[in-house]
């Protein structure tokens, strides 16, 4: 075939002599360009990028700064927007996550109100104390009923220290301090539930980061293929093998690539952020996966079927904790609004002390004519008491002083309180009662989504388990079709092209590995939070986790 008329693509040369050193030709004829075709072989085949598998491992090593597109003016295109970086392992982001995530923290607290509200409640077991101290000036004139201006002009304290002790109340003080510490433990389950939600949370971003990883590489990867086949039809175009549409198509792959590999650098960095942020971290700092090998890791043992899960799960929830204890709680507020239908009872008692300039006049007799004004003018006789001066006495009654004394009472007081015709508490208590009803339906309807929740983690689990088996098989496939294609072109059977689509196909059949296993990973971990049992050691565990290796609920 003669080589084609018209010129060469424009600026085709120049691309190629920037990015890579240009190829000599096919011919049998030269050596020297075959040379360079088998070398630019090993180089996209056993590049530092490149993925090695086994039946259940994918492992990726660390990309070439090289290789990555700088998309910003940072030195590292690997990091982007980030400062620096530290390496990371799913064990130490799930412990940074228990100790500086938000939403735990926000939990703590809210449990700790719901405890004080709690001790709160128990006070109404306990008598009230009131202490009241006044002191008055008193100047001016009062008029009797009898017709009298008595004028008064005498300062006078008062005191009272005293208690208040409920001993019935419709039995709302019980029931109160009854549904607080049903809150008190829903706020607790709460507090576990948040814990679980975090930490499958951060295992799940864990493992986004490591599939944003591992495809980050695969893009690499294929950028560096197209790239060769570009090579190969330039070299072929100008050799007079094939047309220039052909370059261009590869020109297309490449930009294309490019794209795609862009994409997915800022989606690593994503996902990075984004764990960052769980971890309530810096954000400006870059979090790269340390450990490079993508291993199935099966956290349930595969003897417990939906039956024993589901008994686990219901066992172990702390959501159900939560709903059975605020269902408690409803109902304890039902006996706490009937409580307000009933008569309560309470024993009081109060010590009063009083002062005053008085005269300290002792009892002459049973009858005793109480002063009122400085004239002993006085009004009728008070039995058994003591001089009670209203004004400053005469001189024959003595010197006043300022005197105190004491007065004690103690008695029990019944009240019963019924507001409009006792319709208010009447409202209150059929409100109350369907707030009972609702916290029931709650409880069932959670019951129903932990459910929902196991069944499909399960079979998820079952799904990304043959997943793995099909694309190992698609990747052993796909790796003797790479060989194959590199024996028929050295014998000059095949083309080189067929040596890169066959190199494509391969690092496509990784994609789907790699997912394979990340998926069931994942799988795995939701597995663990929907049976109710996800902790630092649940989710890095070496082995699987059985039914008796469960810790007992307290």
């Amino acid at each position: 075939m003669s080589k084609p008329d018209g010129p060469k693509p424009p600026g085709m040369s120049d691309l190629l002599q920037q990015e890579m050193p240009r190829l000599r030709g096919l011919p049998a004829a030269n050596p020297e360009g075959r040379t360079s075709l088998d070398d630019l072989t090993r180089e996209v085949s056993k590049s530092s990028g490149s993925i090695f598998i086994d039946a259940e491992n994918v492992m990726v090593k660390p990309p070439l700064l090289k290789s990555l597109i700088s998309l910003t003016q940072t030195d590292n295109p690997y990091e982007l927007d980030a400062a620096s970086s530290r390496e990371i392992n799913l064990r130490s982001v799930l412990q940074q996550a228990l100790v500086q995530n938000l939403p735990i923290k926000i939990f703590q607290a809210q449990a700790e109100k719901e405890k004080w509200v709690y001790y709160g409640a128990l006070s109404g077991f306990l008598p009230s104390l009131t202490n009241t101290l006044s002191y008055q000036g008193i100047k001016g004139n009062y008029v009797s009923p009898a017709g009298l201006a008595i004028p008064i002009a005498n300062p006078f304290f008062s005191t009272s220290s005293g208690f208040n002790q409920y001993l019935f109340k419709g039995g709302g003080i019980i029931y109160t301090a009854l549904q607080d510490k049903h809150r008190y433990r829903a706020s607790r389950a709460q507090l576990k539930g948040t814990v679980n939600d975090v930490l499958l949370d951060t295992a799940d971003d864990y493992y986004n980061l490591v599939r944003a990883d591992v495809l980050l590489q695969i893009r690499i990867k294929a950028v560096e293929v197209s790239r060769a086949l570009l090579l190969v039809n330039q070299d072929l175009f100008e050799n007079g093998v094939n047309t220039q549409l052909d370059v261009l198509q590869a020109k297309y792959q490449l930009a294309s690539d490019r794209q795609h590999l862009i994409k997915q650098q800022v989606e690593r960095r994503k996902h990075a952020i984004r764990l960052a942020a769980i971890l309530n971290a810096d954000t400006g700092v870059d979090l790269s996966v340390g450990s490079r090998t993508v291993s199935k890791q099966r956290l349930i043992d595969a003897s417990l079927k939906p039956g024993d899960l589901l008994r686990i799960a219901i066992e172990r929830r702390p959501e159900l904790k939560k709903y059975d204890e605020l269902r408690m709680a409803a109902k304890d507020a039902v006996k706490v609004a009937r409580s307000t239908l009933l008569p309560s009872v309470a024993v009081s008692g109060n010590v009063i002390g009083t002062g005053s300039r008085a005269v300290n006049s002792p009892l002459t007799g049973s009858n005793q004519q109480t002063t009122l004004s400085s004239n002993g003018l006085s009004v009728g006789a008070v039995s058994s008491a003591a001089g009670l001066p209203l004004a400053a006495p005469s001189s024959s009654s003595g010197n006043p002083s300022y005197t105190t004394r004491a007065l004690f009472t103690i008695g029990v007081g019944v009240q019963w309180n019924l507001g409009g015709l006792g319709l208010q508490e009447v409202s209150q208590l059929r409100a109350s009662q369907y707030m009972a009803r609702q916290a029931q339906l709650d409880f069932l309807r959670e019951l129903e989504r932990i459910t929902k929740e196991v069944r499909d983690a399960y079979l998820s689990t079952i799904s990304a388990e043959n997943l793995i088996k099909e694309t190992t098989d698609a990747v052993q496939y796909a790796e003797e079709g790479l060989r194959l294609a590199e024996v028929r072109f050295k014998e000059g059977v095949g083309t080189y092209i067929d040596v890169i689509n066959a190199q494509h196909d391969y690092t496509n059949a990784l994609i789907d590995k790699a997912n394979a296993l990340i998926d069931f990973n994942q799988s795995q971990v939701r597995l663990v939070h929907a049976v109710g049992s996800p902790t630092v050691d649940t989710l890095t565990a070496s082995r699987p986790l059985r039914e008796i290796d469960l810790p007992v609920k307290k």
